[in-house]
Protein backbone atom coordinates (compact mmCIF):
# COMPACT_ATOMS: atom_id res chain seq x y z
CA UNK A 1 0.00 0.00 0.00
CA UNK A 2 1.60 3.65 -0.99
CA UNK A 3 2.18 6.11 2.02
CA UNK A 4 -0.16 8.19 0.93
CA UNK A 5 -3.05 5.99 0.29
CA UNK A 6 -1.74 4.71 4.40
CA UNK A 7 -1.82 7.92 5.56
CA UNK A 8 -5.36 8.89 4.36
CA UNK A 9 -6.92 5.77 5.81
CA UNK A 10 -5.39 6.06 9.17
CA UNK A 11 -6.75 9.82 9.57
CA UNK A 12 -9.96 8.36 8.09
CA UNK A 13 -9.53 5.59 11.24
CA UNK A 14 -8.53 8.14 13.87
CA UNK A 15 -11.77 10.19 13.17
CA UNK A 16 -14.05 7.68 14.03
CA UNK A 17 -12.30 6.59 16.99
CA UNK A 18 -11.54 2.43 15.71
CA UNK A 19 -7.83 3.48 16.02
CA UNK A 20 -7.90 5.53 19.35
CA UNK A 21 -7.70 4.04 22.98
CA UNK A 22 -9.81 4.94 25.67
CA UNK A 23 -10.42 8.33 26.21
CA UNK A 24 -12.25 10.30 28.69
CA UNK A 25 -13.68 14.02 28.07
CA UNK A 26 -12.76 16.06 30.94
CA UNK A 27 -14.37 19.38 32.82
CA UNK A 28 -12.47 22.20 34.89
CA UNK A 29 -13.12 25.39 36.38
CA UNK A 30 -11.07 28.30 35.51
CA UNK A 31 -10.40 31.83 36.70
CA UNK A 32 -9.45 34.99 34.84
CA UNK A 33 -7.10 37.57 36.86
CA UNK A 34 -6.27 40.43 34.50
CA UNK A 35 -3.57 38.93 31.90
CA UNK A 36 -3.27 35.04 33.75
CA UNK A 37 -5.65 32.08 34.07
CA UNK A 38 -5.33 29.44 36.61
CA UNK A 39 -7.91 26.73 38.12
CA UNK A 40 -10.55 27.70 40.41
CA UNK A 41 -9.02 27.18 44.09
CA UNK A 42 -9.99 23.51 45.88
CA UNK A 43 -11.44 22.33 42.28
CA UNK A 44 -10.31 19.52 40.00
CA UNK A 45 -11.23 18.50 36.58
CA UNK A 46 -14.49 16.32 36.26
CA UNK A 47 -14.69 13.05 34.50
CA UNK A 48 -18.07 13.82 32.02
CA UNK A 49 -17.92 11.25 29.94
CA UNK A 50 -17.06 8.30 32.09
CA UNK A 51 -17.20 6.09 29.70
CA UNK A 52 -14.46 2.38 28.76
CA UNK A 53 -14.54 3.71 24.73
CA UNK A 54 -13.46 6.51 22.99
CA UNK A 55 -15.07 10.00 23.81
CA UNK A 56 -13.64 13.33 22.34
CA UNK A 57 -14.43 16.24 20.67
CA UNK A 58 -15.76 18.71 23.39
CA UNK A 59 -17.72 21.64 22.25
CA UNK A 60 -19.33 24.20 24.44
CA UNK A 61 -23.21 24.56 23.35
CA UNK A 62 -23.57 28.00 24.83
CA UNK A 63 -27.82 28.14 24.06
CA UNK A 64 -27.84 24.75 25.98
CA UNK A 65 -25.86 25.74 28.58
CA UNK A 66 -24.12 22.20 27.98
CA UNK A 67 -21.05 20.66 26.63
CA UNK A 68 -21.31 18.53 23.51
CA UNK A 69 -18.80 15.64 23.02
CA UNK A 70 -18.80 12.22 20.28
CA UNK A 71 -18.84 9.14 22.58
CA UNK A 72 -18.87 5.41 21.01
CA UNK A 73 -20.14 4.17 24.17
CA UNK A 74 -18.87 0.93 23.48
CA UNK A 75 -20.66 0.85 20.02
CA UNK A 76 -18.83 0.81 16.90
CA UNK A 77 -20.08 4.30 15.65
CA UNK A 78 -20.39 7.93 17.34
CA UNK A 79 -23.24 9.66 18.85
CA UNK A 80 -23.42 13.29 19.86
CA UNK A 81 -23.98 13.90 24.04
CA UNK A 82 -24.79 16.41 25.98
CA UNK A 83 -23.41 17.33 29.32
CA UNK A 84 -25.71 19.84 30.98
CA UNK A 85 -23.29 22.62 32.63
CA UNK A 86 -26.44 23.15 35.75
CA UNK A 87 -27.58 19.71 36.03
CA UNK A 88 -24.21 17.81 35.97
CA UNK A 89 -26.02 14.97 34.12
CA UNK A 90 -25.38 13.62 30.60
CA UNK A 91 -28.02 12.80 28.05
CA UNK A 92 -27.58 11.48 24.24
CA UNK A 93 -28.36 13.50 21.72
CA UNK A 94 -28.31 11.68 18.74
CA UNK A 95 -28.67 7.32 18.61
CA UNK A 96 -28.50 6.05 15.15
CA UNK A 97 -26.43 3.65 13.02
CA UNK A 98 -24.16 6.35 11.36
CA UNK A 99 -21.28 8.21 12.98
CA UNK A 100 -21.24 11.70 13.84
CA UNK A 101 -18.52 13.61 14.72
CA UNK A 102 -17.10 17.58 15.52
CA UNK A 103 -20.41 18.77 16.88
CA UNK A 104 -20.14 22.43 16.80
CA UNK A 105 -22.59 25.36 17.27
CA UNK A 106 -23.80 26.97 14.00
CA UNK A 107 -23.25 30.61 13.68
CA UNK A 108 -26.95 31.48 14.35
CA UNK A 109 -26.71 29.64 17.41
CA UNK A 110 -30.00 27.28 16.67
CA UNK A 111 -28.21 24.07 15.40
CA UNK A 112 -25.56 21.89 16.40
CA UNK A 113 -23.60 20.75 13.21
CA UNK A 114 -21.82 17.75 12.63
CA UNK A 115 -19.50 15.75 10.29
CA UNK A 116 -21.66 12.18 9.54
CA UNK A 117 -21.71 8.77 8.13
CA UNK A 118 -19.08 7.43 6.08
CA UNK A 119 -19.74 10.06 3.16
CA UNK A 120 -18.08 12.55 6.15
CA UNK A 121 -21.01 14.95 5.26
CA UNK A 122 -21.87 18.62 6.76
CA UNK A 123 -25.22 18.10 8.51
CA UNK A 124 -27.09 20.29 10.84
CA UNK A 125 -29.52 18.89 13.83
CA UNK A 126 -32.05 21.33 15.68
CA UNK A 127 -31.02 22.29 19.61
CA UNK A 128 -34.32 20.10 20.33
CA UNK A 129 -32.96 17.06 17.96
CA UNK A 130 -35.64 17.07 15.83
CA UNK A 131 -35.08 18.06 12.68
CA UNK A 132 -31.52 17.24 10.61
CA UNK A 133 -31.02 18.59 7.15
CA UNK A 134 -27.87 17.53 5.26
CA UNK A 135 -25.87 20.97 4.29
CA UNK A 136 -22.92 19.64 2.39
CA UNK A 137 -20.92 16.41 0.65
CA UNK A 138 -17.40 17.25 -0.64
CA UNK A 139 -15.89 15.65 -3.56
CA UNK A 140 -12.80 14.66 -0.72
CA UNK A 141 -14.26 13.93 2.73
CA UNK A 142 -14.73 16.43 5.40
CA UNK A 143 -12.25 15.85 8.46
CA UNK A 144 -12.86 19.13 10.88
CA UNK A 145 -14.18 22.34 9.69
CA UNK A 146 -14.86 25.93 11.81
CA UNK A 147 -17.47 27.95 10.69
CA UNK A 148 -16.38 31.33 9.12
CA UNK A 149 -19.96 32.62 8.86
CA UNK A 150 -23.64 31.46 7.72
CA UNK A 151 -22.44 29.89 4.53
CA UNK A 152 -19.03 28.82 4.75
CA UNK A 153 -16.39 26.93 6.39
CA UNK A 154 -12.95 25.99 6.44
CA UNK A 155 -12.68 22.30 6.33
CA UNK A 156 -9.80 19.75 6.99
CA UNK A 157 -10.46 17.40 4.17
CA UNK A 158 -9.02 14.04 3.81
CA UNK A 159 -7.77 14.96 0.37
CA UNK A 160 -5.69 12.39 -2.19
CA UNK A 161 -2.64 12.58 -1.64
CA UNK A 162 -2.65 14.65 1.26
CA UNK A 163 -5.40 16.39 3.70
CA UNK A 164 -5.85 19.77 2.64
CA UNK A 165 -7.42 22.94 4.14
CA UNK A 166 -10.16 24.12 2.12
CA UNK A 167 -12.60 27.10 1.96
CA UNK A 168 -15.91 25.69 1.31
CA UNK A 169 -19.04 27.64 0.11
CA UNK A 170 -22.16 25.61 1.14
CA UNK A 171 -24.69 27.31 -0.45
CA UNK A 172 -22.94 28.04 -3.89
CA UNK A 173 -21.27 24.40 -3.51
CA UNK A 174 -17.63 25.88 -4.26
CA UNK A 175 -14.28 24.93 -2.87
CA UNK A 176 -11.26 26.63 -2.56
CA UNK A 177 -7.76 25.13 -2.01
CA UNK A 178 -6.18 27.02 0.86
CA UNK A 179 -2.77 24.99 1.80
CA UNK A 180 -1.80 21.61 2.86
CA UNK A 181 0.27 19.90 5.71
CA UNK A 182 -2.20 21.51 8.44
CA UNK A 183 -3.23 19.77 11.83
CA UNK A 184 -6.77 19.08 13.25
CA UNK A 185 -7.23 22.16 15.18
CA UNK A 186 -8.76 25.31 12.91
CA UNK A 187 -11.10 28.25 14.02
CA UNK A 188 -12.25 31.54 12.43
CA UNK A 189 -10.34 34.39 13.38
CA UNK A 190 -11.06 37.93 12.23
CA UNK A 191 -10.83 38.10 8.55
CA UNK A 192 -9.30 34.11 8.24
CA UNK A 193 -8.49 30.95 9.73
CA UNK A 194 -6.23 30.40 12.63
CA UNK A 195 -4.48 26.70 12.14
CA UNK A 196 -1.94 24.14 13.13
CA UNK A 197 0.41 24.15 10.26
CA UNK A 198 2.84 21.47 10.41
CA UNK A 199 6.47 21.69 9.22
CA UNK A 200 9.39 19.85 9.67
CA UNK A 201 10.78 22.57 12.08
CA UNK A 202 7.84 21.63 14.06
CA UNK A 203 4.02 22.41 14.36
CA UNK A 204 2.59 26.14 14.48
CA UNK A 205 -0.28 28.20 15.29
CA UNK A 206 -0.73 30.33 11.86
CA UNK A 207 -3.20 32.64 10.47
CA UNK A 208 -4.43 32.09 6.99
CA UNK A 209 -6.16 34.52 4.81
CA UNK A 210 -8.67 33.52 2.42
CA UNK A 211 -6.52 33.72 -0.40
CA UNK A 212 -3.79 31.72 1.22
CA UNK A 213 -1.13 33.96 2.57
CA UNK A 214 -0.27 32.65 5.84
CA UNK A 215 1.07 34.22 9.16
CA UNK A 216 2.60 32.13 12.00
CA UNK A 217 2.06 33.42 15.45
CA UNK A 218 3.93 30.76 17.65
CA UNK A 219 4.90 27.33 17.83
CA UNK A 220 3.27 24.94 19.59
CA UNK A 221 4.78 22.40 22.19
CA UNK A 222 6.74 19.08 20.51
CA UNK A 223 4.05 16.42 19.40
CA UNK A 224 1.28 18.82 19.92
CA UNK A 225 -1.03 19.82 17.54
CA UNK A 226 -4.36 20.45 19.01
CA UNK A 227 -4.96 24.19 20.72
CA UNK A 228 -8.43 26.24 21.27
CA UNK A 229 -8.44 30.25 20.09
CA UNK A 230 -11.52 32.19 21.71
CA UNK A 231 -12.84 35.08 19.54
CA UNK A 232 -11.09 37.86 21.91
CA UNK A 233 -8.05 35.84 20.69
CA UNK A 234 -6.88 33.79 24.03
CA UNK A 235 -5.21 30.78 22.25
CA UNK A 236 -5.69 27.65 24.40
CA UNK A 237 -3.14 24.62 24.22
CA UNK A 238 -1.34 21.89 25.74
CA UNK A 239 2.23 20.55 27.13
CA UNK A 240 1.84 16.95 28.08
CA UNK A 241 0.08 17.39 31.34
CA UNK A 242 0.21 21.09 31.47
CA UNK A 243 -2.92 23.56 30.15
CA UNK A 244 -0.93 26.36 28.71
CA UNK A 245 -2.42 30.04 26.99
CA UNK A 246 -1.00 33.15 25.12
CA UNK A 247 -2.69 35.69 23.13
CA UNK A 248 -2.03 35.95 19.68
CA UNK A 249 -2.81 39.32 19.45
CA UNK A 250 -0.15 39.94 21.90
CA UNK A 251 3.45 41.57 20.40
CA UNK A 252 5.85 39.51 22.55
CA UNK A 253 3.73 36.16 22.64
CA UNK A 254 4.93 33.49 24.99
CA UNK A 255 3.22 30.28 26.91
CA UNK A 256 2.24 30.87 29.99
CA UNK A 257 1.14 27.63 32.17
CA UNK A 258 -2.35 27.57 33.64
CA UNK A 259 -1.83 24.13 35.50
CA UNK A 260 0.03 20.97 35.51
CA UNK A 261 -2.05 18.25 35.80
CA UNK A 262 -0.10 15.39 36.73
CA UNK A 263 -0.65 15.06 40.25
CA UNK A 264 -4.14 14.79 39.52
CA UNK A 265 -3.50 11.57 37.59
CA UNK A 266 -3.96 13.65 33.91
CA UNK A 267 -0.76 12.20 31.98
CA UNK A 268 -1.23 13.35 28.43
CA UNK A 269 -3.90 16.48 27.40
CA UNK A 270 -5.35 16.84 23.57
CA UNK A 271 -8.40 18.19 22.11
CA UNK A 272 -9.43 21.32 24.05
CA UNK A 273 -12.18 23.83 24.18
CA UNK A 274 -13.39 26.96 26.31
CA UNK A 275 -15.98 28.51 27.17
CA UNK A 276 -17.32 31.82 26.35
CA UNK A 277 -16.95 33.17 29.72
CA UNK A 278 -13.45 32.08 29.82
CA UNK A 279 -14.34 30.30 33.00
CA UNK A 280 -14.61 26.82 32.27
CA UNK A 281 -11.98 24.67 29.85
CA UNK A 282 -12.76 21.24 28.63
CA UNK A 283 -10.01 18.89 27.41
CA UNK A 284 -10.20 15.04 26.61
CA UNK A 285 -7.38 12.42 28.07
CA UNK A 286 -6.55 8.71 27.71
CA UNK A 287 -8.98 7.13 30.28
CA UNK A 288 -7.55 6.50 33.44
Amino acid sequence: MKLNRLLFLIVLLYQYGFAQPATEVYLLDIKKDGSSFSIVPNTKPINISNNEGYDNQPSFIEKLNAVAYVSSKNKKSTDVFLYDLATAKTKQFTNNSQAEYSPKTTPDGKFISVVKDTDQNLTRISLDGLVTEKLYTSKDSIGYYCWLNESEIAAFTLSKPKVTLKLIHIINKTEQYLTDSIGRSLYQYQDGIVICQKLKKGNWVSFIDKKGAITQLIELPKNTEDFYLTDDGWLFSSNESSLIYCNVKSKDKAWQELANLKAMGISKIFRLAVNREKNKLAFVSEGL
